[in-house]
């Protein structure tokens, strides 16, 4: 079956963001709550790949090359942006399927720069309840020194 949108035939069993989340380290069970969007394309352009996905504990790296500032260090928003990926899908793992989360509070500390290779982010669950999820995110480096800490709170929103 072709359409105006793809070049090819369309295999309906399969899932449209196959390839994103393969890469990205997302695990199947994980799949059929992210038909519509994927993991995001920011996700991508970080090249944050999940490494650990479970209900108490969530890991991704992401590499300090390409998310750097004007002084060639990893940027602050690029932390931010993992650390809110990471408790963003946390929340959606904790309210699947009958909720989906909204961000409502995200801050971050930055501790030390992060200059080369790859940093990891482990995020842990703060407070897990039925309108809301609160993590706290740890970025470190290589050598496992902290690069940052953050929190983020996300509201629970019913799915209709």
């Amino acid at each position: 079956m072709n359409d105006n949108f793809t070049t090819g035939p369309t295999q309906s069993s399969a899932h449209p963001f196959e390839r994103q989340l393969t890469e990205c380290g997302i695990p199947e069970s994980m799949w059929p709550f992210l038909r519509t969007n994927g993991v995001g394309e920011l996700t991508e352009k970080l090249g944050i790949v999940f490494t650990e996905f479970t209900r108490d504990q969530l890991s991704a790296t992401m590499p300090v090359a390409g998310n750097t500032q004007v002084y060639g260090i990893l940027h602050g928003g690029a932390s931010a942006a993992l650390a809110e990926t990471l408790g963003s899908m946390a929340a959606a793992l904790h309210g699947a399927p009958t909720s989906q989360p909204v961000g409502v509070d995200l801050n971050i500390t930055h501790h030390k720069a992060g200059r080369t290779g790859i940093v990891t982010a482990v995020c842990t669950p703060v407070h897990l309840g039925r309108r809301s999820t609160c993590h706290e995110i740890v970025i470190s480096n290589e050598d496992g020194q902290r690069v940052a800490t953050a929190r983020i709170t996300n509201m629970l929103l019913p799915i209709e």
